[in-house]
């Protein structure tokens, strides 16, 4: 297995589905070749080789499965705005597992809409389960109801010695716990639990995000807390 290759293809596939607003391409093979190169790093056996060869795998290892977590979130925010808007996607463009939980939100969402117009302008009975479950075209005599709808946007911004973030930003609220972390070595961008987009990141770069985020940079022993008196 050609650890370098795999991860470059990886990377530019990440990179693409980064910058991009639609979905890349992704097949069921092409996923299942990115976790079996996962499955064998994380199974390979590390006997007794030279102090830069493990150093070299060990990051291999590290990047690997931190780039291939943020593709997967990525993807799954995007499917979260196409759902909410209601706007269809390719389907060729996705795996099966991510076909199916986008059809299940937009089933959710327009069976929410059809509650929500069956309770403003059917309330003389009661509503039963049949009801909720109808056919578009019984709904087009209801007046259409003004909803606000929420947008996502994942905006790219780099990193300076201590990165911040605009006000203009999505979700940005006080409900998420940030943590104040160093670099201890190069990270690429990173889409926040707050769906904000930080990095990327050098060596002793200083960045506050959110604590779920920073924790798992700090297990892999990518970044490190900064503790503040």
């Amino acid at each position: 297995m050609d650890l370098k290759k795999d991860y470059d293809k990886l990377y530019q596939h990440w990179l693409k589905e980064f910058e991009q607003p639609e979905l890349t391409h992704l097949t069921q093979e092409i996923f299942d070749n990115y976790k079996k190169s996962i499955s064998y790093i994380t199974q390979y056996q590390i006997e007794e080789k030279p102090v830069v060869e493990l150093s070299l795998f060990d990051s291999y290892k590290k990047r690997f499965t931190y780039l291939f977590n943020d593709f997967l979130k990525i993807r799954e925010v995007k499917i979260l705005n196409f759902a909410l808007s209601l706007k269809d996607i390719d389907l060729n463009d996705v795996i099966e597992a991510e076909k199916l939980f986008f059809q299940n939100l937009v089933s959710t969402i327009k069976g929410y809409k059809k509650l929500k117009k069956l309770a403003l302008y059917e309330d003389q009975k009661p509503l039963e389960l049949e009801e909720i479950l109808i056919d578009d075209e019984k709904l087009d005599n209801i007046p259409p109801i003004k909803e606000s709808t929420v947008e996502y946007s994942i905006e790219t911004s780099n990193n300076a010695q201590l990165e911040t973030v605009e006000t203009n930003q999505p979700y940005k609220e006080n409900k998420y716990n940030y943590t104040l972390i160093r670099f201890n070595e190069p990270s690429p961008p990173l889409v926040g639990i707050d769906l904000i987009n930080y990095g990327p990141f050098q060596v002793n770069d200083i960045s506050n995000m959110p604590y779920k985020n920073a924790k798992i940079l700090i297990y892999e022993k990518i970044a490190e807390k900064i503790e503040q008196s």
